[in-house]
């Protein structure tokens, strides 16, 4: 419901005026409107009505009444003292006029229209048939004061604009009801003398004078007599700028498609942009990936929120701010001639015209901050749509959004948008293939769209087989002046050489992304693919798990770098690669091993900046598809190749990594028999029986463990026969044959202990306290992993520390020791969750406290059993999930878990796991 109080009162609900025929009733209901919502006293009633001499307040309460009878009876509500009518200020006329009348900060034309709204609210006298002495008194005089203010002001601002003529009539009105305002007199003689009439300018100024001499015996103010005197002589100053308002905007492409999510990202970001000043939004991406479209589609879309004018350059072809200041300048208006000269003077000049407009400027193929921060408008509310390679992070206030690639669903509109959904569908498999060849870059979309649509082809099956030839691919992609070949080129030659031969050294990289360390080794110096992004032709994803930034080059950009990429440049390039690579593996898995490696291709001084188990995880874990691709991307350099593989094995079979494991060994075999190295074959081949024992495939994993230690005796040394006899001690122990186990841990103790290698050595004494403890000899048993403990804590070695806890668990609870079990499962869960981090030993520090928990009759046993289970699952660790499965049966009783468990084993080979489960079986 709204009331209106700039006229006659009326209260009009929906499309319903509801009359208050009573002279009192129309008074109190205009007290309360004009507070606006707020409590209004009877006192205040009284006065209002008669001056509070004349009517008790009794008899206002039978007004009130009266009105309740008339309005929807909750409207008027009973406050102490008083009443209050219930409705928000801007439901009620006076209330939107003065907010209307006080906004700031707002550009002259749509300050006019504000004032103009303003006005447009009054429909006569402010309560014109309100009968108050008091409010005409009042609250009417000051609301027709504010009238008189707010038409001074729109015909300042309208003066301002060059809109003198249209004031002339509205000023000579205003002068006459207020003879003494000054300033109204001020700005008719402007208008008048602007609009060519300097005598009736002059005949006016005489006229104030006589008026003010009359009424208040003074001179005109100083001011006034200033503006009477340039009149006089003419004044050049006082003449009327002609201030334009430029729409430069490019035409929006009616092709355009998709970009929902980001448009409703421009949206939001433009309705919350800042009103004290400019607000830059700067779309970045890719060469090619429809920035300009994007950004002229949005200024066109809300254009009409910016009444001061539309300004469009093209940095490219205008790469001179200077230049585009000027151009900037006469589009307003400024006479070419009196264009100042510097730079500062045109900026200067620049911001002061766009001071007080709400503009919008779109500025298209920005290279850097420097270029666009002299033409950003300064008016408050204004826009400025910034296309550029380049997110401009030092641009102030800028809110960058990235432009991607197109989805499919995109490709394939704008693709039939362009050649016409017929010839799309005609041949959806070869529309599909074409589609796939641009690789959802909108400039080859739509290169590829215009050919078809300017052919005669009734499909798109010519155009597919044109595009299966990768050397020719770049100028099928060609229509007029439309080209992807053109804008690649164009980015790639405005690197320096060494960005240059990089960016085509990366296309021998596979890998879908990568890190920025690859640089340098792969330029030969040092360099940064900062710079090759910020052109356009590699995409910044977003930071990895280790922190570090990742980039990702789009396949017709490979294509185009390819072509400049000499064969015999390949090869050095991937070499230095890969002994960095290898020196930052070896760093990085270091922690995690109590191994060293195989022969070295040579020292590589390489700072990982850390040795933090911590650290090495989460950065081997982000280079992990990396690493994984460039094994294969060595081919050619085998014996890089199978020593990076050989490096990753610790990491793989530690974070239980099967696919790429499995892939790794694949690559690493064959380049070993190809670099003829028959110690790097033997390894190889360890790394595979690894692989295989972690899979389960024990007979296998044995079977591969004697033909490395076959040609390890005849090649290698004591520590590599030794490490593979662990292994095989390992193996045998899985399958459950202890004796076999036993000795082959034996003989691997004693070489390494031959050798001095006290890692080694304690990896076999621990392997052979479990042996021990399968037999029943705990006595044994517990001595052996308490020395095995003992070394590893000397040696730093907290892989072997947590794997001597767990296994020391157990030992404790077959000999009844339930609290010194406790306390060494509380010591593994605290190394494997908050040192380590590893996720596949903390699922074991859980299955280790379950088992103690249940020794103790806790009832969370089961809890801890379950959740291990369920994270050894997620780890794909089937026989860990199966130890787990056993667990709960046992705790719980449950047949089902013990049947499943014994089910798990058998398919794994575990005679161990057979047994135990087959004993508990018979127990339950």
């Amino acid at each position: 419901m709204d009331f209106n109080l700039l006229g006659p009162l009326e209260v009009v609900d929906g499309d319903r005026v509801i009359p208050i025929r009573v002279p009192r009733h129309r008074a109190v209901l205009a007290v309360l409107a004009l507070e606006g919502g707020r409590p209004v006293s009877l006192e205040l009633l009284q006065e209002a009505l008669t001056g509070g001499r004349e009517i008790t307040t009794g008899v206002i309460k039978v007004y009130v009444s009266d009105l309740r009878k008339i309005l929807p009876r909750d409207l008027i509500e009973t406050v102490p003292a008083g009443y209050r009518l219930r409705v928000e200020p801007d439901r009620v006329d006076v209330w939107r006029f003065r907010d209307l009348a006080g906004r700031r900060d707002e550009d002259p034309v749509t300050r006019v229209r504000t004032l103009e709204q303003a006005l447009d609210l009054w429909r006569g006298p402010a309560l014109a048939d309100v009968e108050s002495d008091h409010l005409r008194r009042m609250e009417a005089a000051a609301l027709e004061e504010q009238r008189a203010a707010v038409e001074e002001e729109l015909c300042d601002v309208r003066i301002g604009l060059g809109h003198h003529r249209e004031c002339v009539v509205q000023l000579r009105n205003l002068a006459r009801r207020y003879p003494l305002r000054e300033h109204v007199h001020l700005l008719l003689m402007v208008a008048l003398y602007r609009s060519g009439n300097l005598g009736e300018a002059l005949s006016h100024y005489h006229r104030v004078r006589q008026v003010l001499a009359e009424e208040l015996g003074a001179e005109p103010s100083a001011k006034l007599r200033r503006v009477h005197e340039r009149m006089l002589r003419e004044d050049p100053a006082l003449d009327a700028e002609e201030v334009r308002t430029p729409s430069e905007l490019p035409p929006d492409d009616r092709s355009f498609v998709g970009r929902r999510d980001l448009l409703d990202g421009l949206s939001a970001a433009i309705a919350r942009g800042p009103a004290h000043g400019p607000h830059p939004i700067v779309l970045y991406g890719h060469a090619g990936v429809g920035k300009s479209a994007l950004a002229v589609h949005t200024a066109w879309r809300y254009r009409a929120r910016f009444p001061g004018g539309q300004l469009f350059a093209d940095l490219r072809r205008q790469p001179d701010a200077a230049g585009t200041l000027a151009r900037f300048l006469r589009a307003f208006g400024y006479p070419g001639g009196s264009i100042p000269a510097t730079m500062e003077e045109r900026t200067a000049a620049y911001r002061t015209l766009t001071a007080d407009r709400r503009l919008l400027v779109l500025l298209d193929n920005v290279t850097d901050e420097e270029q666009v921060r002299p033409l950003m408008p300064t008016g408050p509310g204004s826009l400025a749509i910034i296309t550029s390679r380049s997110a401009l992070a030092g641009l102030a206030g800028s809110e960058p959004f990235e432009v991607d690639v197109f989805t499919a669903a995109e490709s394939r509109e704008l693709l039939e948008r362009m050649a016409g959904r017929a010839r799309a569908e005609a041949d959806g498999e070869a529309t599909a293939r074409v589609l796939n060849a641009c690789a959802g870059l909108p400039i080859a979309v739509r290169a590829a769209a215009a050919r078809l649509a300017a052919s005669r082809d009734r499909s798109a099956q010519g155009l597919a087989r044109r595009l299966r030839d990768e050397t020719a691919r770049l100028d099928e992609f060609q229509a007029g002046d439309t080209g992807v070949r053109p804008l690649l080129s164009l980015a790639y030659e405005g690197l320096d050489a060494r960005p240059q031969a990089l960016l085509a050294r990366l296309t021998a990289i596979t890998a879908p992304s990568f890190a920025a360390w690859i640089a340098e080794p792969l330029a030969g110096g040092p360099t940064s693919l900062d710079g090759i992004a910020e052109r356009g032709l590699l995409q910044r994803l977003a930071c990895d798990d280790a922190g570090q930034d990742r980039f990702r080059m789009h396949e017709l950009t490979q294509l185009m770098a390819r072509e400049r990429l000499p064969p015999e440049d390949t090869a050095r390039a991937l070499s230095r690669l890969a002994r960095v690579a290898l020196a930052r593996v070896r760093a990085a898995v270091l922690p995690l091993t109590s191994e060293g490696f195989g022969a070295s291709p040579g020292p590589e001084a390489v700072s990982m900046g850390t040795t933090e188990i911590r650290d090495s995880i989460e950065w081997l874990d982000a280079e992990l598809g990396f690493l994984t691709a460039l094994v294969a991307d060595l081919h050619d350099l085998p014996g890089h190749a199978w020593r990076l593989a050989h490096a990753l094995t610790p990491f793989l079979e530690a974070r239980h990594q099967q696919d790429e494991w499995r892939t790794v060994n694949r690559h690493a075999l064959a380049a070993a028999r190809a670099d003829g190295d028959p110690l790097g074959a033997a390894l190889v081949l360890r790394d595979l029986g690894d692989q295989q024992r972690a899979e389960r495939n024990l007979a296998g994993a044995i079977e591969t463990y004697q033909s490395s230690l076959g040609q390890l005796i005849r090649y290698g040394d004591a520590v590599e026969r030794a490490r593979v006899l662990l292994r095989l001690g390992v193996a045998r122990l899985d399958q459950s044959r202890l004796e076999q186990a036993e000795r082959s841990l034996a003989q691997g103790r004693a070489e390494f202990r031959g050798c001095g290698d006290r890692r080694g050595e304690a990896a076999c004494v621990r392997a052979l306290g479990v042996v021990r403890h399968r037999a029943g000899d705990q006595e044994t048993a517990l001595a052996c992993l308490l020395s095995a403990l003992r070394s590893a804590r000397d040696l730093g070695d907290r892989y072997g520390q947590a794997a001597c806890l767990h296994a020391l668990v157990s030992v404790r609870l077959a000999r009844g020791e339930v609290s010194a079990a406790r306390q060494h499962a509380e010591e593994e869960r605290d190394l494997a969750d908050h040192r380590l981090r590893d996720l596949r030993l903390t699922a074991n520090a859980l299955l280790s406290m379950a088992m103690v928990l249940a020794a103790q009759g806790d009832p969370e046993a089961g809890e801890h059993a379950g959740e291990a289970a369920r994270r050894l699952r997620a780890l794909g660790d089937r026989c860990g999930h199966a130890w787990a499965l056993t667990t709960i049966g046992d705790i719980t009783g449950r047949a089902d878990e013990l049947d499943l468990a014994y089910s798990m084993f058998g398919e794994l080979g575990d005679q161990h796991g057979l047994a135990e489960t087959s004993r508990r079986l018979k127990r339950s």
